[in-house]
């Protein structure tokens, strides 16, 4: 994977950004300010790609920069059936400081229900740091295409 991605939609404005950490197999998902259906199906494939090359990790979803959300309870239960990326065992942690987006992301991992114990949601990083067993993460910028 090169050194910068990210992905963008229409008129170019940034949906998200991948960074990961090779050492603890850790893959960051930035959001960008607007969450759309278009941007959590393009964030799907990126991440999708991007663990067919590097194989299986661990992923932390941050959702703190969303400041509009575009998508519906249907969608949100749309794509919690769909099928697993990354592997049982490694843990999905959604961070969702928003009340709006943190209950979108609650819907989410209900709906995930005994397909996937590992999808936490949190409030903070430093939650989801927690969560990992870890105290600090290097992250790298990956290419997303």
């Amino acid at each position: 994977m090169g050194p910068h991605a990210e992905g963008s939609g229409a008129g170019g404005a940034v949906e998200y950004a991948l960074r990961f950490d090779r050492k603890h197999k850790v893959l960051l998902i930035i959001f960008g300010k607007v969450a759309t259906q278009a941007s959590a199906l393009s964030t799907y494939a990126a991440v999708e790609r991007f663990v067919g090359v590097e194989g299986p990790c661990s992923v932390i979803a941050d959702l703190s920069a969303v400041e509009k959300v575009e998508v519906t309870g249907d969608f949100v239960c749309s794509i919690a059936w769909m099928p697993h990326v990354i592997p049982a065992g490694k843990l999905r942690i959604i961070v969702a400081p928003r009340t709006e987006i943190y209950g979108l992301s609650r819907m989410f991992q209900l709906y995930r229900g005994t397909k996937s114990s590992d999808v936490h949601v949190v409030h903070t990083l430093e939650e989801a740091h927690n969560l990992l067993g870890l105290e600090s993460l290097s992250f790298e910028s990956v290419d997303s295409k």
